[in-house]
Parts: C-alpha cells; structure tokens; sequence
C-alpha cells in the first residue's frame, strides 16, 4: 500500500465519529493532508542529506528549492490539518454535564 493511501486511512479513521455528511465533505482535504504529509517526508530526507542552503562560488548563500517549497508545504499543510481539527471539536457535543451544572453553582 503506497504512503499516501496509509496516512490517507490514518486521518480518515480520525474522523470516525464524526457525522458521515460531514467526513464526506472533508474527504477531499483528508486526502490533499495525507499527500502533503508523505510530500514534507520526502522534502525533509532531501533537506537532511543535501542541507537547506546552498552556497554560490562567490560565497553567496541562499535556500534550496527544497527548504522553499518544504516552507510553503508545511504552511499549508498546517492550515488543512487546523481545519480538520475545527471541523472535529464541533462535533463533540457541548452540552452541560453535571459537574459543569455543578461548578455553575458554585461560582453564582
């Protein structure tokens, strides 16, 4: 099974108890997080063996191709990943339990 198919399933289980109309509106953001997840893997094995700063002839530094799109990719990978989370904490239901009516109690 390739990489991406893994962590696709990993971040789909995530959302098993979620309301299944709204896991299949976020499918296609489950599966664009589980690619950019193996992509940041890839671009960080490129990074580790080949550094992330090249260094020109005249003693010029600058960033490889590599760290500029690993930065760009970990930017949005963060935001597809805080969506999902919100997406998650609204379905857990936020009703007062007892102890919540309890400390209500307390602190009038």
């Amino acid at each position: 099974m390739n990489k991406v198919k893994v962590e696709y399933e990993r971040l789909r289980s995530l959302f098993s108890s979620v309301d299944e109309t709204k896991t299949k509106l976020v499918d296609n953001l489950i599966q664009q997080a589980a690619f950019m997840k193996v992509e940041l893997g890839i671009l960080q094995d490129q990074i580790r063996k080949h550094g992330a700063v090249q260094v020109s002839t005249k003693g010029t530094q600058r960033q490889t191709e590599a760290a500029k799109y690993y930065t760009k990719l970990v930017n949005s990978y963060g935001t597809i990943i805080k969506t999902l989370n919100s997406i998650m904490g609204k379905n857990i239901i936020d009703e007062d339990d007892e102890f919540d009516k309890f400390i209500g109690k307390i602190s009038e």
